[in-house]
């Protein structure tokens, strides 16, 4: 892994390598908020028709 990460910032640069990582990490971050908020939708429609 280290190996590959010094190749990777050699190769393209260490900006490039930082901006990869975040991306990826924020990436992560939107697919679990989607999911978390995909489930607060089901649970409120849930909640919807058990009230009508």
């Amino acid at each position: 892994m280290e190996q590959n990460l010094l190749t990777a910032i050699s190769s393209v640069g260490f900006p490039i390598v930082v901006t990869l990582y975040l991306l990826t990490s924020f990436q992560r971050s939107m697919d679990r908020f989607t999911d978390q908020l995909s489930e607060l939708v089901k649970e409120l429609q849930h909640q919807r028709h058990m009230v009508h």
